[in-house]
């Protein structure tokens, strides 16, 4: 046969060429191992490999001869590094492990989340379940004045502070409709310092706020007052006497189902993806026989300070397996 296609001759040429390299070599007649190196055999599965990661990373992809050369290289390196010891050196190993156990989860893990669904169903039960999650709660804006009696005040001190707080109740109550809060009055009367030059206004508040500066029961009170412009009887606490008046009211509002599905879904697939990582992590450990020595552990020194909280991925070896 005289005419032999380009591509055997250069597959040939590939193994005279590997045979060269690897004092003693003689290629098998399938063709299969293109060279040899040290005890490693790079064949055609290998060089094919090489071809998709460069072609997958886009690197520069050399002649055929060339590239065999640059794998041959590689291994002689890798080889080299063995033959040091460099194999078992803690952070070689430790890149070694995290590169298995991304392809572990890769191949395992990974399509496993990939399939998580969430159902409409379980959207519209969950947003229902937990539909305090997704509502504004009612606000009140609330205007106050304070009198403050000191703690030792006699008798005559507290008959003259509750006169006080009467009497600018008395004159809130005659304020023109339209007047700021409690006017000229919280100016004229309030002791505290914040809002008495604002007519008192101490701004919005829901039934659950958390006000340092004003007791729970005065805010309760200005709750309860049915109508904007409705002002509250005086109310003692321990620091003093209160006025409060509702400036303004808003209604609870409800985000309806379709601004609340993509965080609902969220958080679903987040739970479910969750569980199946557990339940993984679960399998993995009752894969492998497990024993640990809790007095080697106890020997090792260890920073006592600064130890960050970690999740508990493993639950922990059972005193059996000790």
């Amino acid at each position: 046969m005289k005419f032999v296609r380009p591509t055997l001759c250069a597959l040939a040429a590939l193994a005279a060429a590997a045979c060269i390299l690897t004092a003693g070599c003689t290629p098998k007649k399938s063709g299969n191992v293109l060279a040899r190196v040290g005890d490693r055999e790079i064949t055609v599965a290998d060089f094919q490999a090489e071809l998709k990661f460069r072609t997958a990373n886009r690197q520069p992809i050399p002649d055929r001869q060339t590239l065999l050369e640059q794998m041959i290289a590689r291994e002689t390196l890798v080889q080299q590094a063995r033959a040091a010891g460099l194999a078992n050196a803690a952070d070689v190993r430790r890149t070694v492990d995290d590169v298995l156990i991304a392809k572990l989860k890769e191949t395992r893990l990974t399509p496993q989340l990939d399939a998580v669904k969430i159902s409409p169903e379980e959207i519209r039960a969950a947003y229902g379940k937990e539909i305090a999650r997704f509502t504004q709660p009612a606000k009140v804006q609330l205007a106050f004045v304070f009198i403050a009696v000191d703690p030792k005040a006699n008798t005559n001190q507290l008959a003259g502070a509750e006169a006080r707080v009467a009497e600018a109740r008395r004159l809130a109550q005659a304020l023109p409709a339209g007047s700021r809060g409690f006017a000229q009055v919280a100016a004229d009367f309030s002791d505290d310092q914040i809002t008495r030059y604002r007519g008192g206004d101490a701004g919005w508040f829901t039934a659950d706020s958390i006000a340092d500066r004003w007791p729970k029961a005065v805010i309760a009170a200005g709750f309860a007052l049915p109508n904007a412009g409705d002002i509250s009887g005086v109310l003692r606490a321990p620091e003093g006497f209160y006025l409060v008046k509702k400036l303004d009211a808003r209604a609870a509002v409800v985000a309806p189902l379709a601004l609340a599905q993509p965080v609902v879904e969220r958080r679903l697939l987040a739970e479910k993806r969750a569980r199946i990582e557990q339940e993984f992590q679960k399998q993995v450990r009752a894969a492998v026989a497990v024993q640990t020595d809790a007095a080697a552990l106890a020997a090792v020194a260890y920073p006592t300070q600064n130890i960050a909280k970690a999740a508990e991925l493993f639950p922990p070896a059972s005193p059996s397996s000790h």
